[in-house]
């Protein structure tokens, strides 16, 4: 054998080679972007499946209810792209083309919640803004259009403040019950405050009034308080 067909050989074998550890190293990547891709559907899936169920009931409407179901179908329908042999998958998307297709006659079981604590209102707002962070997936993902998506945004900075009224409202007048007035015209000078600093203040003029007129209450109720008794 003479050395040019060796070195043609050896050439042939490096290529074949290199050729073979870029092409494994294609499919180890393209398996490991499924695997990543697979994990953060399942993930969108689950946090629009426990949204809808867990949402305080005050803050649900069918309208949101089928917004999610409509998000978790499309996350469905691409892992069913992904794994075809997801059963469960697949009957998760069935039952949720069922829930779509009932339109405004889809019930809303959501209990409503009474937010009277800061752990109550840490946890709302973590679930607003896991909302929020579903509705700009999926006007990035097309599922719903820009238009839409703005439209929801908006409703959940609605919810967000609708919360924190409810808060301010709860421990305020339970703080005036107690006659710890102190403790009660503080919490209505945050409420104030917060409601003043929205951008858009016009559908918060009503609870704006209540307000002032519980924090007028708490200061006169704080002078009392604090003003010396006769006896003394």
């Amino acid at each position: 054998m003479s050395s040019t067909i060796i070195i043609t050989l050896v050439v042939a074998g490096i290529v074949l080679l290199l050729s073979l550890g870029y092409l494994n190293n294609v499919l180890e990547k393209n398996t490991l972007n499924k695997a990543r891709r697979k994990a953060e559907l399942i993930d969108r899936q689950r946090r629009c499946a426990t949204l809808s169920e867990t949402l305080p009931g005050q803050l649900v409407n069918v309208e949101l209810k089928q917004l999610l179901n409509r998000i978790e179908l499309k996350l469905s329908d691409e892992l069913i792209a992904l794994d075809p042999k997801n059963a469960a998958c697949k009957a998760r998307a069935d039952q949720l083309r069922e829930l779509i297709g009932q339109g405004q006659a889809l019930p809303v079981t959501n209990t409503p919640l009474a937010i009277a604590s800061k752990a109550q209102i840490k946890d709302v707002r973590f679930q607003l803004e896991s909302l929020q962070a579903q509705i700009v997936r999926a006007a990035e993902g097309k599922v719903i259009s820009a238009v839409e998506g703005k439209k929801w945004l908006s409703q959940v900075r609605h919810m967000l403040v609708s919360v924190y009224i409810d808060y301010f409202n709860a421990i305020g007048n339970d703080f005036l019950a107690q006659k710890r007035a102190n403790q009660a015209r503080l919490v209505f000078e945050r409420a104030v405050q917060f409601l003043n600093k929205q951008k858009n203040p016009a559908p918060y003029q009503q609870a704006l009034l209540e307000f002032e007129a519980l924090l007028a209450q708490a200061k006169s109720l704080s002078v009392e308080q604090t003003q010396p008794n006769a006896g003394q």
